[in-house]
């Protein structure tokens, strides 16, 4: 598994991976790494399979909707933009919050869909416009790059499948692609989120 992680690392140019029993995990842990809480609004995209949802309502968050780009079957930038200006604000602590509820919205999850990469520049200066974590479902797109920059690796986050459908399967199996920090507290959740003790276990 370590050398798995850490060949993936190499091939896919990110910082660490951090290997998980399922894509839908990967989703999950991702999202409870992004800070989404109880109640909290991630936004995503209807054209996904239904594991993008439900990592969300995992985590006790509720999904929003925003439409796809016909040229990238990728959420669309401009969709997000447009949802946001009408729907959030920005609260005095720089948290992005929904105008009807104040629910906080924490993090936004497109989908590469078929592999396709979806418009990532678009995303990241949305995304980074509106303090939102992206963190990308690049569960289809193992081998695709946006600008010689594989999937996965332009977000805070990103994750990857090996389910039986998959471009590479181990069977099942998912992938989280981070940085250090990131991926240091991934591996801990993903663990049995063990701790150092002073007794020795056989």
């Amino acid at each position: 598994v370590g050398r798995f992680e850490q060949d993936m690392a190499i091939y896919t140019g990110a910082p660490r991976a951090v290997a998980t029993v399922n894509g839908t995990a990967a989703l999950h842990v991702s999202l409870k790494l992004a800070g989404v809480e109880p109640g909290d609004l991630v936004i995503t995209q209807p054209l996904t399979f239904v594991a993008t949802c439900n990592a969300v309502a995992y985590c006790g968050a509720e999904p929003v909707f925003v439409d796809v780009d016909r040229h990238t079957l990728g959420m669309s930038p401009t969709a997000l933009q447009v949802w946001l200006e009408e729907n959030a604000r920005i609260d005095i602590d720089g948290v992005c919050r929904a105008k009807s509820d104040n629910k906080a919205i924490r993090a936004c999850v497109p989908m590469h869909t078929f592999g396709h990469p979806a418009d990532l520049d678009g995303l990241v200066a949305v995304t980074s416009r509106w303090n939102i974590m992206l963190v990308e479902d690049a569960a289809e797109s193992l081998g695709s790059f946006y600008k010689g920059k594989h999937t996965g690796t332009f977000g805070a986050l990103g994750t990857l499948s090996f389910n039986g459908n998959k471009i590479m399967t181990t069977g099942g199996g998912g992938m989280i692609l981070a940085g250090d920090e990131l991926a240091t507290h991934a591996k801990h959740l993903t663990t049995t989120a063990k701790k150092p003790h002073t007794y020795e276990y056989i």
